[in-house]
């Protein structure tokens, strides 16, 4: 074999592999996929501790009723996937939710990078939450409030539109479930906090002079804030 056409299949079998690489779907490279922690996983920490509350009881609720599955995730980024439904198949995949073999779990994914969210719908489900009215729920329960910073509602939204649309094919009347949230330990421990500090406090104001000392009452209240969320946010749909 001469040099000229040893070189020439070089070549050709260099081509060959280059573009079976570009084929292989990134779904097939190991990745770093989060653990899920239970329904609602705000990898992103862009979830406020309500909504966080009020969403994972409408999951169980939803779960107890008709044995359907709805998942929350927010990530700061689907790095290396190239596209939100890749992402969120392979993560739906991953965490298996919905029943065995029924398939009816739906997961929600919130990107914050990519400023892309998106509903992936188990073929269960696909009935009654096609990807039309998937892309609906998105454009008009949760895009509205994402566009404001207001992530945890916004996920809520499209939670509480989705919820109500699956117990209506089971015919669960939510209203007969108990849906309110209870304090979170959060805000309980703040709000024991300053009993404690306020006697405290009173005693050293008696003691010390007065004035001084009613500066920090001033300053007890938390300070939360948000950033300007630039950019379009959209969906992932087609």
């Amino acid at each position: 074999m001469t040099k000229d056409k040893l070189k020439s299949k070089l070549f050709i079998i260099s081509i060959a592999i280059f573009i079976a690489a570009l084929l292989v779907p990134i779904s097939t490279y190991p990745q770093k996929l989060p653990k899920p922690i239970g329904y609602i996983n705000d990898f992103a920490g862009v979830i406020d501790e309500n909504s966080k509350l009020k969403m994972e009881r409408l999951a169980e609720v939803i779960k107890k009723t008709t044995g359907a599955e709805i998942a929350v995730a927010t990530v700061k980024s689907i790095q290396p996937y190239a596209t939100i439904e890749e992402f969120s198949i392979d993560l739906a995949s991953r965490w298996g939710i919905g029943e065995k073999g029924k398939d009816n779990g739906i997961l929600i994914v919130l990107a914050m990078n990519e400023r892309r969210v998106r509903i992936e719908v188990g073929y269960g489900l696909e009935g009654i939450i096609p990807d039309g009215l998937a892309g609906e729920i998105i454009d008009k329960s949760m895009l509205p409030y994402f566009r404001s910073g207001n992530y945890g509602i916004g996920l809520l939204k499209g939670v509480e539109a989705i919820a109500g649309i699956i117990a209506k094919e089971y015919n669960v009347d939510l209203s007969k479930y108990d849906l309110n949230v209870r304090e979170s330990r959060k805000y309980t421990r703040q709000s024991r906090f300053p009993i404690g500090l306020l006697s405290f406090i009173i005693l050293l104001f008696l003691f010390g002079g007065g004035r001084f000392f009613l500066w920090p009452l001033i300053f007890l209240g938390g300070f939360s804030g948000s950033g300007f969320f630039g950019g379009g946010f959209g969906s992932g749909g087609d």
